[in-house]
């Protein structure tokens, strides 16, 4: 069907406030959403003005004609919608498990930390200061037996027994995982 261009904003006026109702509840009963459904009707009337001169001759065909465009809006829809959860939970997957470890290596170093703390805690105060001073202050079997004044192989024997004490409590937590 052709129409005159100068009359096609008043036809399409016409046929807008003849079908629109009908194309609403259409989409709202397909859709179960009041506001989409006006959404997509107006989308769907965009597209009948795109091809106007497409609509068929009877009023029947004519509504038909715009159902038809109504409900492929609809599936449109519904299609990006499942597009953009699809990309919206591959990614909560993708951040989820690249969290998970952060966080769960952040709660082993703070356990593991905190064993350490308790068994170092266990020793006698010189053989905790002597382990400090060599793995927390950098210095030397050496350099902490001249400090305190006791010889070289009495800093060796505590560091020795804070460090076999520690093997064994951190041991145990690895195979108890």
């Amino acid at each position: 069907m052709r129409i005159n261009t100068t009359h096609s904003a008043m036809y399409f006026d016409r046929l807008f406030k003849e079908t629109y109702p009908n194309t609403v509840a259409y989409l709202e009963k397909i859709s179960n959403n009041k506001e989409l459904s006006g959404d997509l009707a107006q989308e769907a009337y965009l597209k009948v003005w795109q091809k106007l001169e497409l609509l068929p001759d009877t009023p029947e065909e004519k509504q038909r004609y715009i159902l038809i465009i109504a409900r492929n809006c609809f599936l449109d829809h519904l299609k990006l919608a499942l597009k953009e959860k699809k990309q919206y939970d591959a990614y909560t997957v993708v951040y989820s498990n690249q969290l998970q470890p952060a966080v769960l290596n952040q709660m082993e170093v703070k356990e593991q930390q905190q064993i350490i703390d308790h068994t170092i805690n266990t020793h006698e105060e010189a053989a905790r200061r002597y382990y400090l001073l060599n793995r927390e202050e950098g210095f030397t079997y050496k350099e902490i037996a001249l400090m305190e004044g006791v010889s070289e192989k009495t800093v060796e024997r505590y560091i020795g027994r804070v460090l076999r004490s520690l093997r064994a409590s951190l041991a145990s937590i690895f195979f108890i995982w």
